[in-house]
């Protein structure tokens, strides 16, 4: 499966109904990450974890709960999504991210890439299983390409930034995806949270304050307003340093 025309037109507007379908138990992102709880189908997170490549690859409904999002999905429409609960659990809890950062570790296994350094400055590299294991993938066309997508916008969504900048920036460099897959890769990367990869550019320009979850847009508000504050901050501190620097100390 790619990034066809068709899917696209098919789950187009996925993001417009996730609010209101029955059968998204959000909280059990919660359970099921904090070890305590299971999937839809009573596979915990640990259980998955220990999946070798085959079953990674030919197992279609663990991915929407193992990589969560805002929006409901076009596979499986009972796959729990990404709520203002879930988004706060996450980026308030360490421990929470760090069972996802394990997901991502897998994920990268599967694909053969392996993570290396610290925040601030990861990297994503080849490991020693990339040739065998990306086969199956690195082409044009494989359905992969949307489990990639889905990983960077999660990623992203639930605090791990830096792991997500480091994944597209190594995809976007070694593989060799058609336009529309890279297309999309970017789109995750880079577009506010509230606007999924799916939506046209055109409506993510002119529909900005209306598209998504409320919370997730709401929160690229005040993170708005707040990287204005800290550059006026800025600015005014190097104004000052400057006159400081400036004034004539008297004799």
């Amino acid at each position: 499966m790619s990034h066809t025309s068709d899917n696209a037109d098919a789950s187009k507007y996925n993001f417009a109904r996730s609010s209101r379908l029955r059968g998204h138990d959000s909280a059990s992102l919660i359970t099921f990450y904090d070890g305590t709880g299971a999937d839809g189908n009573g596979r915990t997170l640990e259980q998955i974890l220990g999946w070798g490549a085959d079953r990674l690859e030919m197992s279609h409904d663990y991915i929407q709960t193992l990589f969560p999002l805002p929006e409901a999905s076009g596979v499986n429409d009972r796959a729990p999504i990404i709520n203002k609960q879930v988004f706060e659990a996450f980026r308030g809890s360490a421990d929470l991210r760090q069972r996802l950062r394990d997901a991502f570790d897998k994920m990268l296994w599967f694909y053969g890439f392996e993570l290396t350094g610290e925040q601030g400055s990861l990297v994503v590299k080849p490991g020693s299983n990339f040739r065998d294991h990306s086969k199956h993938w690195n082409t044009r066309f494989d359905h992969n390409h949307l489990r990639i997508t889905r990983i960077i916008r999660c990623l992203r969504v639930l605090r791990l930034e830096g792991e997500a900048q480091a994944f597209y920036d190594t995809m976007s460099r070694t593989t060799t995806p058609s336009a529309r897959s890279r297309m999309y890769w970017g789109r995750a990367m880079s577009r506010p949270l509230n606007i999924a990869p799916i939506i046209d550019d055109e409506d993510a320009e002119d529909r900005y304050d209306s598209i998504g979850p409320r919370f997730l847009y709401e929160f690229e508000e005040a993170k708005k307003t707040s990287e204005a504050t800290a550059s006026e901050s800025g600015t005014e501190a190097a104004e000052v340093e400057k006159k400081n620097s400036e004034a004539v100390v008297p004799e």
